[in-house]
């Protein structure tokens, strides 16, 4: 009994390091369904602890369609909201069960901390600030929709920037994740690798061309798949076909 039990938590433990991310993704399109095959098919193949989103859950303009949200595999779903969420954001907070849009979340080894950036930035850096601060996680993330660093059609926020990247150095966050910007990217600036990915399903379109930080960029429907192996933070971008669009090992002091 003793040895069942002992397996059965170190299988949970095993399952808890293991996580997907997509953006942009709610709108009824060929790239949406293939995108959702791919994380049903991932987590037949090795079980997903939780799916994470980058927000624009549902486009237009936010109106919940359970159709999509049923054919993802069957995990725990943590959105971020971007700015097709917002005009229907209190009935999205009241299917994922939350009570506001700026929240945290453990996963094992990690901690994402999701923020909403169409709403008062002031608050949620303050708010941020203090959960960097008490967070035990051995590995942090920030999550929101509007990307700090793209080089894509809406580009990053020097907004966001002036706001987080002093956090981020201060506490030596490893990663943000963002959407808004339709494509899979990822770059490097100073502790942290800030990546896109806007490939959920939404219609993709072309990139401007890289900024001097990319180190990686596809135009591509995809998914993003996060793993915490013996000390690092291992990521890769997907395609629906399979196809490895990104890898990267992140270990601690460096992006």
């Amino acid at each position: 009994m003793r040895r069942t039990l002992a397996l059965l938590l170190l299988l949970g433990l095993a399952q808890a390091e293991r996580l997907a991310v997509m953006g942009d993704w709610g709108q009824d399109t060929p790239g949406r369904a293939q995108v959702a095959a791919l994380l049903r098919q991932e987590h037949a193949r090795s079980p997903l602890a939780a799916l994470l989103t980058a927000g624009d859950n549902f486009y237009p303009k936010g109106q919940v369609v359970e159709r999509f949200l049923q054919e993802l595999p069957p995990v725990p779903l943590y959105p971020a909201f971007g700015n097709h969420d917002a005009p229907n954001l209190p009935n999205q907070l009241k299917r994922f069960g939350l009570e506001r849009p700026t929240y945290r979340v453990r996963l094992g080894s990690l901690e994402a901390f999701i923020l909403y950036t169409e709403g008062d930035l002031l608050a949620q850096r303050r708010w941020l600030e203090e959960a960097l601060a008490t967070s035990q996680a051995p590995w942090r993330m920030v999550v929101l929709h509007r990307p700090l660093y793209s080089s894509g059609l809406h580009g990053g926020s020097p907004t966001l920037r002036s706001l987080l990247e002093p956090l981020l150095l201060r506490f030596q966050v490893p990663l943000v994740l963002a959407g808004h910007d339709h494509h899979y990217e990822r770059l490097e600036v100073g502790p942290t690798a800030h990546l896109v990915v806007g490939g959920g399903g939404a219609s993709i379109y072309p990139t401007k061309p890289p900024s001097p930080q990319s180190r990686a960029v596809a135009v591509a429907h995809h998914a993003l798949f996060l793993e915490v192996q013996k000390g690092a933070l291992v990521g890769y971008a997907l395609s629906p076909d399979g196809r490895v669009l990104d890898r990267f090992t992140l270990r601690k002091g460096s992006p």
